[in-house]
C-alpha cells in the first residue's frame, strides 16, 4: 500500500514543474526517513526494556533459588509470582504457563502483559511472573515518592520556625535534592523576612507607646491644672482623644501583623451600638463642617460585645470615605443586630472599580486630597481576620453601600 502510494506521488510529480517534483520529492523522503527514525526509535526502546528486564528478573531468580536451597522461604513483591513444578508440563501450573521454553518471554494473559522468566535447574522447573502493570505502577510510586515527601515537608508549618533543619540533606545529590536545595534558599529568605517583620512590628509598638503615653499624662496634667471655664480645655482633650485613638490603632496594627499568632481578644470589648454612637459623635463635626448629613439609625439592636479597637476602625474608616467623597445630601450609620451600613449619596464607585477599592495603595478613579489607599485595605483585613464580611454595592439615587456582616465573629 505504502509503494503503490509513493508510485502515485511519483507519477503525479512527472507532471509537474521542476520545483513542483523538488518540494513533493523532498517532502517524500523527509516523510519516509522520519517514519523509518521513528520506528527505529521505538524497536530500540522495546529491545532496550526486555534486556533490563530480563536481566533483573535473572538476577532476582539467581536469589530466590539460592534462598529456595537453603531451605528458607524466598521474599516476593507484590508485583512476583513464583510458580515451581518437577516438570515444563506437570498439572500444578497454570495452562497458560505450562511447556514454556525456557527463557525470557512476554505472554498476554486475562488482557495483561506479564514478563515471564522460565528456568529448568536442579531437576525443577523455575517460573518468575511480573505483572507489567503492577510493576510500572511500583516503580512510578518510588520514582515520585521523593517528592511527594519533600511536597509534605515543604507544606509543614514548622518549615518557618528558624530552627527548622536543612531539607536538602535528607536527599541524594540528585534532581530531587537540588529541589529540595532551592526550597531552603526560599524557606530562608521567607524566615529572614519574617523574622523582620517581627521585629518591625514590635519596635514600632514600643517606640510608639513611649511618646502616646506622654502625651495623654501631659494632657491629664494640663487638664488637672487648668480652670473650668479655660478655652484651651476644649484643644486639651481633642489632643487627649486623638492620642488614645493613636494607641488604639496601633494596638490594631499589631493584631494584624501577628495574624495567626494572635490568641486572645484585645481586653477593650464593647458592642455596636455603643461604637457607632461615640463614632457619630466624633465625626458629625466634620460632617456640619462640609453641609452634609449624618444620621445614626438602630433599626435592631445587639448586645454582642466585639472587639473595640478593630470595630472602631472598620466604622471609623467608612465613615471618613464616605464623608469624603460625598459633595451633597449626607451619609447615614444603620445598625441591624449583627451588620451595619454605611450609606453615602456620592458619587459612588464605578463596578470595574470595586474589587481594587480594597486594594492597599489603590484609589479609585474619583480620588481627591492627599490619601494613599489604606483604609479601605485596612478594612478589608480586620473583617478577614475576624471573620468578618464586607459588601459593596450601589445606593438608591446614587452613592455607594458598605454593609458589614458580623455574625461570624467568635469571642476567645
Amino acid at each position: 500500500m505504502v509503494w503503490a502510494s509513493v508510485s502515485l506521488h511519483l507519477q503525479a510529480m512527472a507532471e509537474r514543474s521542476l520545483s513542483g517534483r523538488i518540494v513533493t520529492a523532498f517532502t517524500l523522503m523527509t516523510t519516509v526517513v522520519a517514519g523509518l527514525f521513528a520506528l527505529a526509535i521505538v524497536i530500540f526502546i522495546n529491545q532496550a526494556e526486555v534486556q533490563l528486564v530480563a536481566e533483573g528478573l535473572n538476577r532476582q531468580l539467581d536469589v530466590i533459588i539460592s534462598t529456595v536451597s537453603e531451605g528458607e522461604k524466598p521474599y516476593l513483591g507484590p508485583e512476583l509470582t513464583l510458580y515451581r513444578a518437577p516438570s515444563a508440563d506437570d498439572a500444578t501450573l497454570p495452562d497458560w504457563l505450562r511447556n514454556l521454553t525456557p527463557g525470557f518471554s512476554e505472554i498476554e494473559h486475562d488482557d495483561v502483559d506479564w514478563h515471564v522468566l522460565t528456568r529448568d535447574e536442579t531437576g525443577k522447573r523455575f517460573i518468575l511472573v511480573l505483572d507489567q502493570v503492577e510493576f510500572g505502577t511500583l516503580t512510578a510510586g518510588k520514582v515520585i515518592a521523593p517528592v511527594i515527601r519533600l511536597s509534605g515537608q515543604v507544606r509543614h508549618r514548622d518549615q518557618l520556625l528558624s530552627l527548622a533543619p536543612p531539607l536538602a540533606a535528607d536527599y541524594p545529590a540528585d534532581e530531587v535534592g537540588q529541589l529540595a536545595a532551592a526550597f531552603d534558599d526560599t524557606l530562608n529568605q521567607l524566615r529572614e523576612a519574617l523574622d523582620r517583620e517581627r521585629l518591625f512590628t514590635s519596635d514600632v509598638s514600643h517606640e510608639l507607646r513611649t511618646p502616646l503615653m506622654v502625651i495623654a499624662s501631659s494632657c491629664e496634667l494640663l487638664l488637672e491644672t487648668l480652670p473650668a471655664e479655660a478655652r484651651e480645655r476644649k484643644q486639651i482633650k481633642r489632643i487627649q482623644h486623638a492620642s488614645e485613638e493613636m494607641r488604639e490603632l496601633v494596638e490594631t496594627f499589631m493584631w494584624l501583623a501577628r495574624g495567626e499568632q494572635a490568641t486572645r481578644q484585645p481586653a477593650s470589648m464593647n458592642t455596636l451600638q455603643h461604637i457607632a454612637e461615640e463614632q457619630f459623635r466624633r465625626w458629625r463635626p466634620e460632617a456640619v463642617q462640609r453641609n452634609l448629613t449624618l444620621q445614626l439609625t438602630v433599626e435592631v439592636p445587639d448586645e454582642t460585645p466585639y472587639p473595640t479597637p478593630m470595630l472602631r476602625a472598620v466604622i471609623a474608616n467608612l465613615l471618613r470615605n464616605a464623608l469624603h467623597y460625598t459633595d451633597k445630601g449626607g451619609v447615614q450609620l444603620v445598625l441591624q443586630g449583627k451588620r451595619f451600613r454605611v450609606i453615602d449619596s456620592g458619587a459612588g464607585i464605578p463596578v470595574s472599580e470595586r474589587l481594587s477599592v480594597f486594594r492597599p495603595f489603590v484609589r479609585g478613579g474619583r480620588t481627591r486630597g492627599d490619601g494613599i489607599g489604606i483604609g479601605l485595605s485596612l478594612v478589608q483585613r480586620i473583617c478577614t481576620q475576624q471573620g468578618w464580611k464586607i459588601e459593596l454595592s450601589d445606593a438608591a439615587g446614587g452613592g455607594c453601600v458598605f454593609e458589614v456582616d458580623l455574625a461570624n465573629f467568635t469571642k476567645i
